[in-house]
């Protein structure tokens, strides 16, 4: 598994050099790059799936040249800090170790608008390979520009969608949690962004519709 990763940060290095967003990056005089995946190097194991690596302002990152053996849950994970509980509940021990982390798009960025649609055309092929090799047990998508595009495109089948209904202040908002099978294979669960502002009780329906009705 790890040449073939590696083979495709190959042929993700070429992709950044004709990406709009590297042109940008150029032209601005920064340093965001990309990234392939973090990896225990263990196919059939959970992906947790975003739309593209972030950037910060003031911030150089270096490109991923290798693939080495990597935990989930020692790395530095960020906002995803606060869905290890609920993956916890739902995951096993190995399974959680054990996830893989990636984007649907390479690209780093500030934003999801810095990411055009070509760009987002070169990171496809390469992302399909990624699956292909990492032969993911489920995935675990958490960007709603992820979720529009995937589906828009016809890339997820057999999709099934639940309203979550909660109060954020004194209005009433309705979550959209789905499910289906990317490629038509395999089971991906599009659940909210840990940052996404939802009350703790509507968040855990969201898992626990994705995950005791699999």
């Amino acid at each position: 598994m790890k040449k073939e990763l590696e083979s495709l940060l190959i042929e993700l290095e070429i992709a950044y050099s004709k990406s709009s967003i590297s042109e940008m990056c150029e032209r601005e005089g920064v340093k965001w790059g990309y990234g392939l995946v973090t990896t225990s190097l263990k196919p059939h194991r959970p992906l947790f799936l975003g739309f593209n690596w972030g950037a910060g302002s003031g911030t150089d990152f270096q490109n991923q040249v290798t693939i080495e053996t990597d935990s989930f849950l020692k790395q530095d994970l960020g906002s995803f800090q606060r869905i290890v509980p609920y993956c916890k509940k739902y995951l096993n021990e190995n399974e959680l170790a054990e996830a893989s982390q990636s984007n649907f798009c390479f690209f780093r960025s500030k934003s999801e608008s810095q990411i055009c649609s070509s760009d987002i055309q070169l990171c496809e092929p390469i992302f399909n390979r990624l699956l292909s090799v990492l032969k993911p047990s489920m995935v675990l998508a958490f960007s709603g520009k992820l979720r529009s595009y995937l589906i828009d495109r016809g890339f997820v089948k057999n999709i099934r969608s639940k309203e979550i209904l909660f109060k954020r202040g004194s209005s009433d908002i309705t979550y959209r949690v789905q499910k289906g099978l990317l490629k038509g294979d395999v089971e991906i669960f599009f659940l909210p962004h840990p940052n996404y502002p939802m009350s703790k009780e509507a968040r855990k329906q969201t898992w626990d519709y994705c995950f005791k009705s699999v």
